[in-house]
């Protein structure tokens, strides 16, 4: 027999552009492509904030190729994600494999469970946009690090924004200019600027100011 209910939820999914799906559904692991400007953002913090022997956490580390690149300087690298998907498939592919990445955590999206100061770095890649209460998550950070947080959230342009401010890409709770997202970021310590600039595809270039051609914004907040 057909299914009706099944067939409504398609047609408001292709037709009506208010139904948005669940944002906790959503799962790196249903597509297994590396993203090359999130790769960017993890080479940014090895070269520019990460000191050799650092012990490090990444938060929201989906396919774990961001954990590989970290270890390259820190002596340690643990990851956390509201994945459970992520979880199994790295501990796959990185759990025994990689000596630095010693643990990996499944959390509730907003309480990390390790004690203040716990790490000397803290990275967030391309998850910033995904969380509902962006304050609490960003306090959450800056609570574990003992140096500061860095982040890379997609730059909110006009071809990837609907006519009602919302993001195209139906997973984004938000994305925020560079004049929003520093106003937010300047409660929670110093910050030190980093704009990914370039195609989708690279080739990518780093700047220190706001470009035309910015797609990622990618601060780091240093702990005071």
């Amino acid at each position: 027999m057909k299914n009706v209910y099944n067939d409504c939820k398609e047609f408001l999914f292709h037709h009506c552009k208010y139904v948005r799906p669940d944002p906790r559904k959503y799962s790196t692991t249903d597509n297994l492509t590396i993203i090359p400007i999130q790769r960017e953002a993890y080479f940014l913090v090895l070269n520019k904030y990460l000191n050799k022997g650092d012990c490090v956490l990444d938060v929201g580390f989906g396919l774990g190729y961001g954990l590989t690149i970290l270890s390259i300087s820190a002596s340690e690298v643990t990851g956390i994600d509201v994945d459970k998907k992520c979880i199994e498939y790295c501990q796959d592919t990185l759990i025994g494999r990689n000596p630095k990445v010693l643990c990996l955590k499944h959390y509730d999206g907003y309480h990390i469970p390790f004690s203040d100061n716990n790490f000397d770095l803290v990275t967030c890649i391309d998850v910033l946009e995904h969380v509902e209460n962006y304050e609490i998550f960003l306090a959450e950070l800056m609570r574990v690090s003992k140096k500061g947080v860095f982040i890379s959230t997609p730059n909110r342009r006009p071809e990837y924004t609907n006519k009602d401010g919302s993001p195209k890409n139906y997973w984004h709770l938000r994305e925020w200019s560079f004049d929003e997202l520093s106003q937010i970021l300047e409660r929670y310590g110093n910050v030190d600027w980093n704009f990914i600039n370039g195609p989708n595809d690279r080739p990518f270039t780093i700047s220190s100011s706001v470009q035309a051609s910015t797609m990622a914004l990618s601060p780091f907040i240093r702990k005071v």
